[in-house]
């Protein structure tokens, strides 16, 4: 919606504030009182015992209307703050200088008054203009030091300016108004007029306090987000933007029972109907419910966070995202999941605190196995002294010893303990030098095969194999 429509809109509200809605309200207020009311009144007052009975009903009405009204009310922030008090001061004080002056008695003393309203009018545009553009100046001062990428700060400024103006279009139409005699200046001093300038006043500062209070927190988050690069703040990533949805969803839900009380709605049958629709809503969405608890579980007891390589609900990926009843990881092909936390019943973390990169040697059987341990241990260590390497590598290689015996090869297990997220990277250096230790020293990895045994005597003797070579008959046959 562009600007002007927007003006346009408000304009019209305000038009409509002035002049239909008091105009509705003293209708209202007329009270018709017939002759025969008029004589039954005149008769009761002229009898003293009438008169007597009549005082007492009115006080004890007086006596009920007071002990109502004593009920316990939450007061305008406007009148908190003093602020409705202070444009009741300047209003007042505005009709009695044109009123004890007489200043718009005449045309001439109207059209100067009304040139001097159109000068200041523009004066308080220009200095609104000015102020506006300072604010804008810091907000932006504020983006580059925190390094925020959002533009509600430039959506805020022109709010402000918007705001500006529409007060001092509101000062220069009823000011207009006053001067010409072209409302009735009764209407405009009166206390419906002055609770609607209040109303309004409450909601503006209720809407500036709420966007200073959720910016300076949000702003907060956000500086603390991007600040948090390390491994030692992945905690604070995976918390604060769950946090921030929480606090948001309570914020605006507060935000929306106070706008509601300031103008004049009883919030309190609202609360209790909001309780009863919850509960019927619990009810209803049990999954929902239960993804809920689950992730508080979670999250509580830091089982998973934000960068780690985990295996939740059957699939195994790199968690980018964690929010109050789902993760969303993705995998090394690129493959995106999301599992809701009601799905987890195991976690697998595969980076917590440290990792390990598990060995499966396997070399021949006719290889002396302590002398390949021997050579494992002289990689780890080469691997140990460079820089590239031995900030990542946490212990020397852990050799379990020989695992199983398969059927082309004697399996040797040992392990290499490494820093979350480094035991891929380390592991496939190892392998790498280790095939070229292999090599140099002559150690075989076999690859698949089979051994054909024929048997020995009790001797210790193996006979020979009964091979026999077939030929063909037809090749070997003589030529005519």
């Amino acid at each position: 919606m562009k600007v002007f429509q927007v003006k346009f809109i408000i304009s019209l509200v305000f038009m409509l504030c002035f002049f239909a809605v008091p105009a509705y309200a003293q209708d209202v207020g007329n009270v018709t009182v017939s002759a025969d009311n008029l004589s039954e009144l005149i008769k009761t007052l002229e009898s003293d015992t009438a008169r007597k009975e009549f005082l007492d009903n009115l006080r004890t009405l007086s006596e009920t209307q007071q002990e109502e009204s004593a009920e316990p009310t939450i007061p305008a922030l406007s009148k908190t703050l003093g602020v409705e008090n202070y444009t009741n001061d300047i209003i007042k004080k505005f009709n009695d200088l044109l009123l004890k002056n007489d200043l718009n008695r005449d045309i001439l003393g109207k059209s100067v008054l009304t040139f001097g309203l159109i000068l200041v009018c523009a004066l308080l545009l220009f200095f609104i203009r000015k102020i506006v553009n300072k604010v804008g100046n810091r907000l932006d001062a504020v983006k580059r030091l925190y390094e925020l990428n959002h533009r509600r700060f430039n959506v805020y400024t022109k709010g402000m300016r918007l705001a500006g103006y529409v007060v001092v279009f509101c000062i220069f139409l009823y000011s207009f108004l006053s001067l010409w005699d072209l409302s009735d200046f009764n209407v405009l001093e009166s206390d419906f007029f002055l609770t609607a300038v209040g109303r309004f006043l409450d909601i503006f500062l209720v809407i500036f306090i709420a966007v200073l209070i959720w910016e300076s927190v949000n702003t907060y988050m956000e500086h603390a987000l991007r600040k948090s690069v390390n491994r030692n703040a992945t905690r604070l990533v995976t918390l604060l933007p769950i946090v921030r949805n929480i606090v948001m969803s309570v914020f605006l839900l507060l935000f929306a029972l106070v706008i509601l009380s300031e103008i004049g709605i009883d919030i309190v049958p609202l609360m209790a109907g909001a309780g009863i629709v919850g509960i019927a809503v619990g009810f209803g969405a049990q999954a929902v419910v239960k993804d809920f608890l689950n992730g508080f579980t979670i999250i509580l007891e830091d089982l998973i966070q934000v960068g780690d390589v985990a295996t939740v609900g059957g699939k195994t990926g790199l968690i980018e995202k964690i929010t109050i009843r789902k993760v969303q990881l993705r995998s090394l092909d690129g493959t995106v999941y999301t599992v809701p936390f009601s799905e987890i019943q195991i976690v697998e973390n595969l980076t917590k605190h440290f990792s390990y990169y598990i060995l499966d040697v396997g070399i021949a059987y006719r290889e002396d196995t302590d002398e390949v341990i021997g050579y494992l241990k002289e990689v780890d260590e080469e691997m140990q002294n460079e820089d590239g390497f031995k900030e990542s590598m946490l212990a020397p290689i852990e050799i379990l010893g020989v695992d199983k015996f398969a059927d082309s090869a004697v399996i040797i297990k040992a392990r290499l303990k490494t820093r979350p997220m480094e035991q891929w990277r380390i592991g496939r250096e190892f392998n790498r030098r280790m095939k070229y230790k292999f090599d140099k020293h002559g150690v075989e990895i076999p690859f698949p095969h089979q051994t054909l045994y024929f048997g020995e005597d009790k001797k210790g003797h193996a006979p020979a194999a009964p091979i026999k070579l077939l030929t063909d008959k037809k090749k070997e046959r003589p030529k005519k």
